[in-house]
Parts: C-alpha cells; sequence; structure tokens
C-alpha cells in the first residue's frame, strides 16, 4: 500500500490526529473505529506504526509547512496562558493576579443583566479553574509515575478458583479454595460461596 492509497478511514484518521493535537486514541474513534477504550488504543498505535500513515502524516505536516519550534513555541505559549493578560481590569482576575494564581483560571463568564425583582443592573461572574486532578495526572504520566489500574484481587482469585475447578474435578473444592485464598490473599470461604 502505497501513501496515496490510504483507506478511507485511514485518510480520516490521518486528518483527525493532525487536527486534534496528536491524540490517536481520539482520531481512530473520530475516524470510525470501534469504540471501546481498548480497541481505539490499539488500532491507534497500529495506525501510527504503520510507515504509510507515517509517510502521509510527514506529507501533510510538510504541505502545511509546519515546523517543530512551531509546534513546541506555539504550545509553550498556551502552556504558559494566564488570563489576567487579556482581562487586566477584571477584579476577580485582578485578585488571582496579585495572589499569583491568574494562570489557574480557564474562564471567566460575566453577565450583567436588569433585575427586575431589585430594580438593578446586575453583574454575576462565574469563573472556571484548570481541573487539578488532570494536570495531575498528565504530570504523572510525563514524569513516569503513571500506575496501572490493579485488578481487585478476589476477581482474580475467582478466576483461578473456577479455572482450576474445571481443570481438577476430582480435588475437594475446599482444598482448591484455600491454596487460592493463600496465593491471592483473599479469604477461602468468599470463593466457596458461589
Amino acid at each position: 500500500m502505497s501513501e496515496n492509497r490510504l483507506t478511507a478511514k485511514q485518510e480520516k484518521f490521518v486528518e483527525n490526529y493532525l487536527s486534534n493535537g496528536g491524540n490517536a486514541t481520539q482520531a481512530a474513534r473520530d475516524a470510525g473505529y470501534s469504540s471501546t477504550g481498548e480497541t481505539l488504543r490499539t488500532v491507534a498505535y497500529e495506525n501510527l506504526t504503520k510507515p504509510d500513515i507515517q509517510a502521509r502524516i510527514a506529507a501533510r505536516t510538510t504541505e502545511a509547512k509546519i515546523h517543530t519550534d512551531e509546534v513546541l513555541g506555539t504550545l509553550a505559549s498556551h502552556m504558559r496562558a494566564d488570563i489576567a493578560l487579556v482581562m487586566p481590569d477584571n477584579p476577580i482576575v485582578q485578585r488571582a493576579s496579585e495572589a499569583g494564581v491568574s494562570h489557574w483560571i480557564k474562564k471567566v463568564v460575566v453577565k450583567t443583566y436588569f433585575d427586575k425583582s431589585k430594580q438593578a443592573t446586575v453583574t454575576e461572574t462565574t469563573v472556571e479553574l484548570h481541573n487539578a486532578q488532570t494536570a495531575a495526572k498528565q504530570l504523572c504520566a510525563v514524569m513516569g509515575l503513571e500506575v496501572s489500574a490493579q485488578k481487585n484481587p478476589y476477581d482474580a482469585a475467582r478466576a483461578a478458583y473456577e479455572r482450576l475447578i474445571l481443570e481438577h474435578p476430582s480435588v475437594n473444592a475446599s482444598v482448591i479454595a484455600d491454596r487460592v485464598a493463600g496465593v491471592y490473599g483473599v479469604e477461602a470461604a468468599l470463593l466457596l460461596k458461589e
């Protein structure tokens, strides 16, 4: 398969990958690949390792005259964004700026309307901060501190118990439960209940 013979889905994947900032899993979803998380990640990874798709991404990047320095500069600029530079007269933004935390603000919505019950003009300000949990998760990923989700030891023990019961029907179920419970650190009685 040559670069100009990508499937329609692969072409959509390339375009979505380039337009959404390099999120391959989202690009796979937007291109119409299967919607389960693990499958999308697998498809995304496989697509990014295919030479024809790599060549198409490189060609599209060259066509757009995008250079690494430009991308890094744009991302660094976004990272350093501070709403205080855009809304210096907003009192909430001013207080945040004085406290040195105006960069925490993601969005400010100011609504001004006439309140008939108060017979006065009212201004409401809503502030949305950047998500600290998302930032922590991204930081952990960058620093290699991500830990994969741990499987519930009871679920793993239950699966092992059921497999061993089928493989060794002549062995007493309570003996198997005791051995499995010891390995997985769960109570044997819980395995025998179901």
